[in-house]
């Protein structure tokens, strides 16, 4: 596992789960900050931190030596004020949108938690912070920001 890995691993997962606003095959979950010209709803899943520590002086696992490494990613989703999407029986908009999105999002990951483990190698995925980011008047944009931490064994090369 490495951060390239980590990354489209979660970018996937969440193009699984969720629900898609657009056609089908239309990908509206992206490893980036989207363009103010962009179609939205958007979700973003960028990574913003990180660090890497050794597990102890010397220590191996089997014939490999790595170090334990933790990433911080900021999952945002993006909403237009005039976006409207049916999501089960239910049309939301806006802010209201927004939140089922967050909601969706929250809720799958803390699901897969043991699929995470168990297929992809995570240690431990966790939910670190939730923040909605105040309405962006000049792009009519709504966002929330979900912080994640994954944690995995990285080997060394």
């Amino acid at each position: 596992m490495n951060i390239v890995d980590a990354t489209t691993e979660i970018v996937d997962f969440l193009r699984g789960t969720i629900p898609t606003p657009h056609a089908a095959g239309v990908n509206w979950i992206y490893a980036d900050y989207p363009r103010y010209d962009a179609t939205f709803p958007r979700i973003s899943v960028t990574q913003v931190s990180g660090s890497l520590s050794e597990v102890a002086i010397g220590s191996q696992l089997g014939s490999d030596t790595g170090r334990m490494c933790s990433l911080d990613y900021d999952i945002d989703v993006w909403v237009k004020m005039e976006n409207k999407v049916t999501i089960g029986a239910t049309t939301y908009t806006g802010t209201k949108l927004r939140d089922k999105y967050a909601q969706l999002i929250i809720s799958e990951l803390q699901a897969a938690r043991q699929t995470f483990k168990t297929t992809h190698g995570f240690l431990d995925i966790e939910i670190t912070n939730i923040i909605s980011i105040p309405l962006d008047e000049e792009h009519d944009l709504h966002r929330k920001t979900i912080t994640i931490r994954i944690t995995f064994f990285m080997v060394d090369a």
